[in-house]
């Protein structure tokens, strides 16, 4: 059960699960075994079971969706529909769960730990429990506890799905050879903004790195994982906070709990790094406005901090548009906006006619009904149907809802009738537009556009936008109730004595 839940969006429904991802029994097998898988991690357990020798997977459910806290009977109604479904199968050798690990419902903050020990009480003590999670999960003792075997991914943006699935089964097969995984928890008093999360440079990279470092210098092999989770700042949890998890082979954990115990010193060391700095929005409406008229000037994408799909932005916020609309820019391309009906109205008007589009938006921080109205032409309509091509979604079905292309001049606007991440140039390219063109790309997406545009777009010039909304990084800004205080960086000047230097 598969939900990054921001405290600060909408609650997520039944309805919003089924709509987005709702795979029931062998739905799963036959998706796994499909041209466009949808779960990588998932893929990558399967391979690698299938590989290790004869098995029998027992595919239960999988379902997905994105937003706020998931509403708590649908929650209660899929871990009983989950619970009935490991009863049903009989005695069993193993269990694997594919979560995020940042799931809250409307009752409950801890959803994952309450779904993981659910499911270890389900099967009794004896049968072991392999999970993989986003490194944006918010770790609880409870979620350790219930399971034998814990792989976080460890890349942002995510694209080693696959392989943490893989690493996965093959621990599974350990343990169901007689292993025994002892593991190492402990969690910082740091809340990181998740623009300072990226694996390719930075602190948690850094990190990262340094465990990675460390099981490859382990002659012992006594390491069995390193798993390092950021958490989500947005779910506004007591659980909140940077976590890691060391699982060693050695029966005293000596090895994972020095591992571990260095890694968090690190990790504290370096507190202070893990803070935002974006670039303004008058900033970056400056160079839209400079590229757009200088074709010598390198292109660039913009990433709509405030409203961050990935994270429980609507996908409507009008901020950017509104601005390099009235700027005059040229050159520019949004991907996506979300609002059905003015996806309707384009279709109503038809490919190549104008109209006065009329953009409906997230109130968050606006007192305007967050309206937004130009004269546009409809370029191009599409049913929404897609496979991505580059990035996290590469063969990946997609859908979008129905399409539409506007050009307000000198700005156009992918409009889509679902939350869709423009985290591939498919969107913009399935209604005809050549993005080797476009100056300025705008995308309401934090992490995985790079890999995404990086082939129009060098690094340098992808830049971080500090937009309003609800998934503003400048966590100061945000209405916090439930974190753990004190807690970096909301709270400074404070100590913090690593609990594994105690032990």
């Amino acid at each position: 059960m598969f939900l990054e839940s921001n405290a600060f969006a909408k609650d997520v429904s039944e309805r919003g699960f089924r709509a987005f991802l709702y795979l029931d029994g062998d739905e799963v097998t036959a998706d796994v075994r499909s041209d466009h898988r949808v779960m990588s991690e998932v893929v990558g357990f399967y391979d690698a079971m299938d590989r290790s020798g004869p098995w029998e997977p027992v595919p239960i459910l999988v379902t997905m969706s994105g937003g706020g806290k998931v509403e708590h009977s649908f929650f209660e109604e899929t871990m009983a529909k989950a619970k009935q479904g490991l009863a049903d199968a009989g005695p069993l050798d193993a269990v694997y769960i594919s979560n995020h690990g940042a799931m809250v419902t409307t009752e409950e903050e801890d959803g994952d730990g309450v779904f993981f020990e659910a499911m270890r009480k389900a099967v009794g003590p004896d049968v072991p429990i392999a999970t993989t999670l986003d490194p944006h999960g918010n770790v609880s003792a409870r979620m350790v506890d219930s399971v034998d075997v814990f792989v976080a991914y460890r890349t942002d943006p995510h694209i080693d799905q696959y392989e943490r699935g893989v690493e996965a089964a093959d621990l599974l097969n350990e343990v169901l050879d007689g292993a025994q995984l002892h593991k190492v928890f402990v969690r910082l008093p740091i809340v990181p903004p998740n623009v300072s999360l990226f694996t390719d440079t930075g602190p948690f990279a850094e990190m990262v790195a340094l465990g990675e470092q460390r099981v490859a210098e382990d002659t012992s092999d006594e390491i069995a994982n390193v798993s390092i989770l950021g958490g989500f700042a947005f779910s506004d949890t007591s659980k909140n906070g940077l976590a890691i998890i060391v699982s060693g082979r050695d029966a005293d954990s000596s090895a994972a709990h020095e591992l571990a115990r260095e890694l968090a010193d690190v990790g504290w060391a370096n507190r202070e790094r893990f803070i935002c700095d974006p670039t303004s929005m008058d900033e970056a409406i400056d160079r839209a406005i400079a590229a757009g008229k200088d074709q010598s000037l390198p292109p660039m994408v913009f990433s709509d901090l405030g409203d961050n799909c990935g994270a429980g932005g609507p996908v409507n916020t009008i901020w950017m548009l509104e601005a390099l609309h009235d700027a005059g820019a040229q050159g520019v391309l949004i991907v996506n906006f979300r609002d059905r009906r003015l996806v309707e109205a384009a279709q109503v008007a038809g490919v190549g006619s104008t109209m006065t589009a009329h953009f409906s938006g997230d109130e968050w921080g606006r007192d305007d009904g967050a309206r937004f109205s130009a004269d546009a032409k409809v370029s191009a309509l599409h049913d929404g149907h897609l496979v991505g091509r580059r990035g996290i979604v590469a063969g990946k079905s997609l859908f979008a809802g129905p399409m539409a292309l506007l050009d307000l001049g000198g700005v156009r606007v992918v409009v889509t009738s679902r939350a869709a991440v423009g985290n591939d140039p498919i969107y913009s390219e399935a209604l005809g537009v050549d993005l080797a063109t476009v100056r300025t790309i705008v995308v309401k997406v934090r992490s995985s556009f790079p890999p995404a545009y990086d082939e129009f777009v060098d690094h340098e010039n992808m830049l971080f936008v500090d937009t309003p909304g609800r998934t503003s990084p400048m966590l100061h800004r945000m209405p916090f109730e439930n974190l753990p205080r004190p807690v970096y960086p909301l709270d400074e000047g404070f100590d913090w004595v690593n609990p594994l230097s105690q032990a």
